[in-house]
């Protein structure tokens, strides 16, 4: 099956173009750039799913008017599936791409795992190894952590002729204390859940994923979401 998968992220659209799970192309495209992105997304697909974690009426109705029937929109997850058992008492206040990103997981891995997915924000969720969700954890991603203190603080402040590097080092500036303090805490949080759950494999996805995989030592998969949306597709399950 030919299917367009589009990601509708806090800051980006993100999409791919498969076929029989082979990408056939992909891009990404910043929410006020929508009215330019329309050449690019394919119009010969069987089935267009779009998973997105914020309201998006103007993508709805642009996608609606150029896939109709073929669109299918989801906002949250599913509350009953066959292979993801929900710990939150509401399933629907659920990230639909936290959820994701664990499908996406479950499709390349068995036993328990550590999904940490470092984009917008970064979350840790648990799985078990018989598919139940065990929870998670949440904090700003590196690009908020920083903001947050550039922002909300008067002698913190983002200092044009200093700048932000991605190392551990303590800081000689401004910029670079606070870009290496988020840099550590993001490191700080995966490494705790690690240790405290050292039966769990760990896998890590999202668009500033690929430095804390390296930092790790673990697999990067940066298209767990899409991977968890092809798998709805593919399988007897279809929202």
């Amino acid at each position: 099956m030919s299917v367009l998968l589009i990601d509708a992220g806090n800051s980006r659209i993100k999409w791919q173009w498969r076929d029989g799970h082979a990408v056939r192309a992909e891009g990404a495209v910043a929410h006020a750039e929508l009215t330019q992105a329309g050449s690019l997304f394919p119009v010969e697909c069987e089935q267009v799913l779009v998973a997105s974690v914020r309201d998006n009426t103007e993508l709805h109705e642009y996608l609606h008017a150029h896939y109709g029937a073929r669109l299918h929109w989801l906002a949250q997850p599913v509350s009953h599936h066959p292979e993801f058992i929900h710990c939150y008492p509401q399933p629907a206040r659920l990230g639909v791409d936290r959820w994701l990103a664990m499908l996406g997981a479950r499709c390349h891995y068995s036993g328990h795992l550590i999904v940490a997915d470092a984009g917008t924000a970064l979350t840790v969720d648990l799985m078990s190894a018989d598919n139940h969700h065990e929870g998670g954890f949440i904090v700003p991603g590196l690009q908020l952590a920083q903001q947050a203190l550039f922002n909300s603080t008067q002698r913190v402040r983002p200092y044009t002729d200093e700048q932000a590097e991605q190392h551990l080092l303590p800081g000689q500036d401004t910029v670079s204390c606070v870009s290496a303090g988020a840099y550590r805490q993001q490191l700080a949080l995966v490494r705790s859940v690690q240790q405290d759950y050292p039966q769990h494999v760990l896998v890590i996805t999202g668009g500033d994923g690929f430095w804390l995989a390296t930092q790790l030592g673990c697999e990067y998969r940066p298209d767990l979401v899409f991977d968890g949306m092809d798998s709805l597709c593919a399988g007897s399950f279809s929202p």
